[in-house]
């Protein structure tokens, strides 16, 4: 209902001539951060190492990555894999904001009901993004904590990804590790 009364107005504003905010233009987002989004479209094959427990070895699990564009400044990512036994699936929505001059992009997967929301930054050789986000802690269902996740671009058809918590005494730990290969 709310979206039919926002395009009401829209098309009144525009039937009267009044004046429309628009989003910037996409082609004037900074080409270095569209192209760094262009990079990841395709089809990948992963390996995942989760450490779940500090006292164990890691859980590992091999899955698929696929990329599409969603016009010049958004990327949507589906993965799949199974993982414990069960089947998961995941949807990344990755874009560029030119106005805030970030990236910003969303998570939701199979497992859980939290969604992820991501704002970050590409460092100066355009090769790593590190994405800040909040979510549930892994010590106590009744807390959050904050998440650093970073995409790392390592060749023509390779990249990594590394998600990492911050404890309650500060320091940053690395719970998960994913290997991707663009498929041939």
């Amino acid at each position: 209902m709310r979206f039919f009364a926002v395009l009401s107005i829209a098309i009144a504003m525009f039937v009267s001539g009044a004046p429309v905010q628009q989003s910037p233009d996409p082609a004037s987002a900074p080409a270095r951060d569209q192209e760094w989004l262009r990079q990841l479209v395709g089809d990948w094959e992963m390996k995942f190492r989760m450490n779940m427990q500090p006292d164990q070895p890691p859980v590992e699990a091999a899955g698929t990555d696929s990329v599409r564009a969603l016009g010049a400044n958004w990327i949507i990512a589906e993965t799949k894999t199974t993982m414990m036994g069960a089947p998961y699936h995941g949807i990344l929505s990755l874009g560029y904001d030119a106005m805030k001059k970030q990236f910003n992009g969303t998570w939701i997967d199979s497992f859980g009901g939290h969604l992820w929301v991501y704002q970050g930054t590409l460092n100066e050789t355009g090769d790593t993004l590190t994405l800040e986000t909040t979510g549930p802690s892994l010590t106590s269902p009744d807390k959050t904590a904050r998440y650093k996740e970073v995409i790392r671009i390592t060749g023509k058809d390779t990249r990594t990804f590394t998600s990492n918590i911050e404890g309650d005494d500060g320091k940053w730990t690395k719970i998960l590790t994913i290997e991707y290969t663009r498929k041939k």
